[in-house]
């Protein structure tokens, strides 16, 4: 060092001045443009993240809800397929039994018919039932 050269007390300064900005307590550091174009598109930003974030927990929460009672719809599945099959075999069964006095063909017949009338009667019950709970109402003014 000569005699001019002396340390520089100005540049660890300088250097302080060119660091990145403080992050690290409140998230970026927002610009200071407060004018009403800059407020509005920030809360437009601000309203679609939290729009975005609530879409997203709900989703959670559905997929969440679905894993638990996915063992529920399983076994609701298998007790209507099991239901199937006893209803099948009570036909057999009613067949089987209507054989002897009618003959293969009317026992069949009787069945048939039979499980397609209960099955056009309980059809037309459920049809009436729908019309009544989606039909409109007039509100009382």
């Amino acid at each position: 060092m000569t005699d001019n050269d002396e340390p520089d007390s100005a540049a660890p300064l300088a250097s302080a001045e060119h660091a990145a900005p403080d992050i690290s307590a409140s998230g970026p550091v927002q610009p200071a443009d407060d004018s009403f174009v800059a407020l509005f598109t920030r809360l437009v930003d601000d309203v679609e993240d939290f729009v975005r974030a609530e879409v997203q927990l709900y989703r959670v929460e559905l997929f969440s809800r679905l894993r638990e009672g996915r063992t529920a719809i399983i076994l609701i599945a298998v007790a209507f397929f099991l239901g199937q099959a006893a209803l099948v075999a009570l036909l057999v069964g009613l067949v089987a039994t209507l054989r002897g006095p009618l003959g293969p063909a009317g026992a069949t017949a009787v069945v048939v018919l039979g499980a397609l009338a209960i099955a056009a009667v309980l059809g037309w019950v459920a049809m009436q039932r729908l019309r009544d709970a989606t039909k409109i109402k007039d509100r009382q003014r």
